[in-house]
């Protein structure tokens, strides 16, 4: 639910390599310049008063609180929930030494990545809370430090006065380079397998010979390749709609008897972590692909055969679906250009 509309959502494993994603009071986070409380007056994004505030210490240096993950490699992420106190800015770190990480206004809702290979977004949760998250490309700057920094000002060490702070909840860091949804741990790290999504048994549904799949989604990054399809259970027969892991294209394909119907892309230049609506009609020999109300490719087929299952992935299984979903629908008729332009407008 982004506070408008309730789409699915459908994420990739992930582990929360953090040990203790909310418990500050030193099981396994260390203070230098600060010193944690629990909030027990403040109501944190999950319904509970289990967040703490970080205090700046009366010295001059960094402010921070900082744990230890597994070592890290490849893309990662590190995310957590913050909220103003007397102060309005938190930083977080990816190493021990340098300004690598980003500093987070949470006055002005702005996140400035710092150091090679970071990027920053912060996303307004409600209740005065915004996730921070900064992502890390697997730059050799990044360590197993992960450190949460009360700020004022610049992205530097400063004369604390001992009482201002921030408050602070649900830390995460994560293999990947993008956040997903949080996942508590208390003691050890937490793993939250992939999700997927099928249904079977729905020949009756599905006309082989013509009909729409009609997709209203984004996805989670510009680099995976996904499907959503409706086949046969099998790679011969079936109809995809999905992400490319190619930056900007869309995927529109159709399998018949085992051969590749379709040599193009369904649609290219698109900004894919914005909600599009696809539309993949076939029928008479002709596939269109519209998007947003136009038409982005049309191509000469041969209609699959037998189809009866709906997946999140291609027909095998493969290349999950990994986005949020607000819209599928699945039609037994080949829609017009104006019905088609309707439906996806």
């Amino acid at each position: 639910y982004d506070g408008t509309a309730s789409s699915l959502l459908v994420e990739p494993e992930r582990t929360n390599l953090i040990q203790y994603s909310e418990d500050f009071s030193g099981s396994g986070w260390f203070n230098t310049g600060t010193t944690v409380s629990i909030a027990e007056s403040i109501t944190d994004p999950s319904g509970n008063n289990n967040s703490y505030k970080l205090i700046e210490s009366s010295g001059t240096g960094f402010h921070f609180t900082n744990t230890y993950t597994s070592t890290l490699s490849s893309a990662n992420t590190f995310s957590f929930y913050a909220k103003s106190s007397e102060r309005t800015q938190v930083s977080a770190f990816f190493s021990q030494s340098g300004n690598v990480g980003a500093i987070f206004d949470l006055s002005a809702e702005t996140a400035t990545a710092s150091g090679t290979g970071n990027t920053a977004t912060i996303e307004n949760v409600g209740n005065g809370w915004y996730r921070c998250v900064v992502s890390n490309n697997g730059s050799s700057q990044i360590s197993n430090n992960i450190r949460i920094g009360v700020q004022n000002g610049a992205l530097d060490s400063y004369t604390g006065d001992g009482t201002s702070g921030v408050y602070i909840w649900g830390t995460q860091t994560e293999q990947g380079s993008y956040a997903t949804s949080y996942i508590p741990t208390d003691g050890s790290t937490v793993t939250r397998v992939q999700d997927q999504y099928s249904k079977t048994g729905i020949s009756n549904l599905i006309n082989s010979e013509e009909g729409v799949l009609f997709v209203e989604s984004k996805a989670l990054a510009d680099d995976e390749d996904t499907r959503i399809s409706i086949s046969d259970g099998t790679g011969n027969n079936y109809i995809s709609i999905g992400y490319s892991r190619f930056s900007g294209n869309i995927i529109a394909e159709i399998f018949a008897g085992g051969v590749l119907q379709t040599v193009g892309w369904g649609a290219n230049g698109v900004n894919k972590l914005i909600y599009h609506k696809f539309a993949l009609s076939w029928g008479s020999g002709t596939m269109n692909f519209y998007m947003d109300g136009n038409i982005s490719n049309t191509e000469s087929v041969t209609s699959p055969t037998g189809m009866n299952v709906l997946k999140f992935s291609t027909s095998v299984g493969a290349n999950n679906m990994f986005g949020k979903v607000k819209q599928l629908q699945v039609y037994d008729i080949a829609l017009t250009p104006t019905q088609l332009q309707a439906l996806t407008s």
